[in-house]
């Protein structure tokens, strides 16, 4: 399936020279880029967790405290 979105047309002729240079369509070039945003997005809310809990004494401790915890856990790894 697919629909037709409204961009500013120096932001299509764009998209059409980036899609012909990597020789894909231009909705593909579309859905690699949202992908990227989402990837990006994702690793910048992770890292706002890891600043937050490296700023708070309590929660880098229970932390440390889990990961240790975790580092004991023996279990089969499961097979694919």
């Amino acid at each position: 399936m697919s629909t037709t979105i409204r961009v500013p047309t120096e932001t299509r002729d764009r998209l059409n020279e980036l899609a012909r240079r990597r020789g894909l369509a231009a909705g593909e070039i579309v859905a690699e880029l949202v992908h990227q945003a989402d990837d990006r997005a994702l690793l910048d809310a992770a890292e706002q967790s890891w600043t937050r809990i490296a700023g708070d004494a309590a929660a880098l401790s229970a932390y440390r405290a889990e990961t240790q915890e975790l580092s004991t856990f023996r279990a089969p790894l499961p097979e694919y």
